[in-house]
């Protein structure tokens, strides 16, 4: 592409953005205005403006804001909620592009690869939709999914025009920089870009299915490799009931469940292999106990030292040890601005005191390290950024039982876990309190 095409596509782009603004700075206020007497009133208006912003810059943006939405080590609740409303709902492409894209990737006419392709997807994402089809090599029913053909490209001209626009900004007003924006908008753009890549959802695949080839009940679809490449992705097709159709489909209701919180479990404290993207619509069962775990785009990787500390301080929250909870949020913080420690520590401990008394079993455990990323806030401790993907992961769990098992304990679940990750490790020390 000439340098005058590319500048006038980056031109384009800038002035729909500017518009998309626009119209995103009148839903600001005007929901300030009706919002007006609420605590939360700025943060709310502020977080429906970016989802009205997100959902009319399209599959990029949407992407981004629902990645930002996993973020509440970064920021504030009220921020998060409006943003997880964002649907990756948008019309599914062309089928001659889906035969295109086929073709050219895997080098065969589709009726060669395919004895049956359905021309209306099962599913249409942001990235990819997916097809339900028939391999006439094997006769297996399978799953294909076909990556968007200009995401890629719409992802690389979004991304240089964010970074731009958060460098800008950060130069321009000094209060934005210490948000580190440039920084987080990066860090967002890098998970866009992981996603687009089907290559990664595949290798990502490869390792979970080795990591729980041991567990009977925890599974994930398998792949056909010659019928893969970056932007198609080949799969079993799982006939599995959603979270909804559970208990009428003769499954094992509760064994379903504990095997939910066994298997994010092991993916935190044992596997440091984490699926980033969990919630219902990614999760399918079978009877009589089985769980498949879907679309693994979207991972994070826990390096040994986080893993144990991560254990270390879940463990230490659920016996009671607020000083220690306190402590290891500080030492490993990769960022601090606290005036008062002994105030931040006190904080902590009152809390943590507060869930003993009120009982593990009747608390929601994720809801409480919500709150507790509100006390890192308030005293300008930043939590490390895995901290609220270990999160997503154990609500998704916790919400699997708090909706068809309520009887089970997260906690109760975790502690053998969090025992057997602990169990003779030796971390080294956090940094010193300045």
């Amino acid at each position: 592409m000439s340098r005058r095409a590319s500048a006038g596509r980056i031109a384009r782009r800038s002035g729909q953005m500017v518009a998309a603004s626009a119209r995103a700075l009148a839903t600001l206020v005007h929901t300030r205005r009706r919002l007006r007497g609420d605590p939360d009133a700025n943060t709310r208006a502020l977080g429906r403006a970016l989802t009205d912003l997100c959902t009319r810059l399209g599959a990029t943006f949407i992407k981004i804001g629902q990645i930002a939405s996993t973020r509440g080590d970064l920021l504030p609740r009220p921020l998060v909620a409006e943003l997880a409303s964002l649907q990756d709902d948008v019309p599914a492409f062309a089928f001659f592009r889906v035969r295109e894209t086929i073709e050219c990737e895997l080098g065969s006419p589709l009726e060669e690869i395919f004895a049956d392709f359905e021309p209306t997807p099962v599913a249409a994402a942001s990235v990819a939709q997916v097809h339900r089809a028939v391999l006439r090599a094997t006769g297996d029913v399978v799953a294909v999914k076909v990556r968007r053909p200009d995401i890629v490209e719409k992802a690389a001209l979004d991304r240089s025009i964010l970074l731009f626009v958060g460098r800008t900004l950060e130069r321009l007003v000094p209060s934005v920089r210490l948000m580190a924006l440039e920084d987080a908008l990066r860090a967002f753009c890098d998970a866009v870009h992981a996603q687009i890549h089907l290559e990664n959802e595949a290798r990502n695949n490869e390792r979970f299915t080795g990591n729980f080839a041991d567990d009977p009940d925890v599974d994930f679809p398998r792949l056909f490799p010659q019928a893969c490449s970056d932007a198609v992705l080949t799969m079993e097709f799982v006939h599995g009931v959603h979270e909804t159709g559970l208990e009428a489909s003769g499954c094992d209701v509760r064994a379903i469940v504990t095997a939910g919180m066994r298997c994010v479990c092991r993916m935190i404290f044992l596997h440091g292999f984490v699926h980033a993207d969990l919630h219902p619509g990614n999760m399918r069962f079978q009877p009589p106990s089985h769980v498949f775990l879907l679309d693994l785009g979207l991972t994070g990787e826990i390096d040994d030292e986080d893993r144990l500390t991560t254990a270390r301080t879940l463990f230490a929250l659920a016996t009671g040890d607020g000083k220690t909870v306190a402590r290891l949020f500080f030492e490993n913080s990769p960022h601090t601005a606290t005036t008062d420690y002994e105030a931040y520590e006190a904080e902590m401990d009152r809390f943590v005191a507060s869930m003993q008394n009120r009982g593990l079993q009747n608390l929601q455990v994720t809801a409480e390290i919500g709150r507790i990323f509100d006390i890192l806030r308030r005293h300008r401790v930043q939590a490390r950024s895995h901290m609220t993907m270990v999160n997503i992961a154990l609500m998704t769990a916790e919400g699997l039982a708090k909706r068809l098992a309520p009887d089970l304990s997260l906690t109760a679940e975790a502690l053998p876990y969090l025992r057997e990750a602990l169990a003779g490790s030796e971390l080294p020390p956090g940094r010193e309190r300045a």
